[in-house]
């Protein structure tokens, strides 16, 4: 985003930049999860699949790094044919990271399937001063 752009958009946000910046991670997390389930995922575009996820992600504003990691549960049961040889991705499959920064806060989200939740919980791992430990301990 250009700095007169940014400028211009920051009249929207009556919040402080830790505010900001755990909002920007929260789209960036919420994003790359509903824009991929239902996509044909197999054991031959995992790889590809977990690239375009990323190269999206980074593309969106205050991104700094992202990992993605495609957990292929499901995929063992199918069967071998060049018909059916897929399932679709879905949110117990999917391992994020994502790092954002606003004004100098570094925050950090993650996309995971918690067992004990039976959930793909979406939740901020640190946030802080960039450059700095941004443990919430």
């Amino acid at each position: 985003m250009s700095d007169d752009m940014e400028e211009k958009a920051e009249k929207y946000f009556d919040c402080t930049n830790r505010e900001r910046v755990a909002f920007e991670l929260g789209i960036k997390l919420g994003a790359l999860f509903h824009q991929f389930i239902g996509a044909p995922v197999s054991s031959k575009n995992i790889s590809i699949l977990e690239e375009a996820i990323k190269k999206t992600t980074e593309r969106q504003a205050f991104v700094k790094k992202v990992e993605i990691h495609i957990e292929p549960r499901g995929l063992e049961k199918r069967p071998d044919t060049k018909f059916y040889d897929y399932t679709t991705l879905n949110g117990d499959m999917i391992e994020a990271r994502v790092e954002v920064e606003y004004e100098g806060i570094n925050a950090v989200g993650r996309l995971e399937y918690m067992e004990e939740l039976d959930y793909p919980l979406m939740y901020i791992e640190e946030i802080g001063e960039s450059g700095e430990s941004t443990s919430n301990d």
